[in-house]
Formats: structure tokens, sequence, C-alpha cells
């Protein structure tokens, strides 16, 4: 069982970087206008001016309300953010939710089918308890 466990850990890891396997090329920062200086700042405090109903949604979420920066989801602020927030990252912390779902049934927008982003609150029924 544990050799079992532990292929199907491995394999993913081994097949990304098995040779012949062509690099995916390098996309540029996508968020270019943060400095290292500004990196260190709370992503509140420039987008509360910028974008309020993201960061009051935030505030008030689960996510929010635990302290879990913002960082966490959308990556740091070079070149490893992202605006969309894929549902590997999601199921980084919810494994056992994102299981429950499957991407197929989770639908085309992963965890954000269900559940508003930022504010995390979900839309109809509660589908992780069956």
């Amino acid at each position: 069982m544990r050799t079992l466990l532990l292929a199907s850990l491995l394999a993913p890891a081994l097949a990304a970087a098995a040779p012949g396997v062509p690099a995916r090329a390098k996309a540029p920062p996508r968020h270019p206008d943060v400095t290292a200086q500004l990196a260190v700042q709370d992503c509140a405090e420039c987008h509360a001016a910028r974008s309020p109903a993201v960061v009051r949604a935030w505030e008030g979420s689960p996510h929010g309300l635990a302290l879990v920066k913002c960082v966490v989801c959308h990556g740091s602020t070079g070149k490893d953010f992202t605006r969309t927030v894929a549902e590997a990252r999601c199921a980084g912390c919810h494994a056992a939710q994102a299981a429950s779902q499957g991407p197929a049934r989770a639908g085309p927008g992963g965890c954000f089918t269900c559940h508003e982003p930022h504010a995390l609150t979900a839309t109809g029924e509660p589908p992780h308890s069956k």
C-alpha cells in the first residue's frame, strides 16, 4: 500500500522532469509594477484603494478571518503571481474537499463554480458533505 502511494506521488514529478520534454515558455511577471520594497507590504495596503470590494470581501471571508495572506492563493508578486487561482492551489489546503468533488463535478470554473472568489461563500447546496 505504501509503495503504491509513494509511486502515485512521485510519478507526476518524475514525468515533469523527464528528459526530452520541452520546458514551458516563461511568462512575464504578472504583477510587474510591484517592486521588492512594495512586496513586503500587505496587498490590502494598495488594493484597499484600487479594488475596495475585493478587499472587503476577503476581510469577511474564512481566509481573511484566518489571516490567510493573498500570496497563499495568488502566489508571490513576481513570476508566481496569478490572478486566476487554479483548483490545484485550493487543493493544497483543501485536499479533502477537492477530492470529494473531482474536476468534472466542480465544473469549468473549478472551485469558483460554487464559491465566490475572495468572499469564498458557497452558492447553492453544500456538496462536500455528500
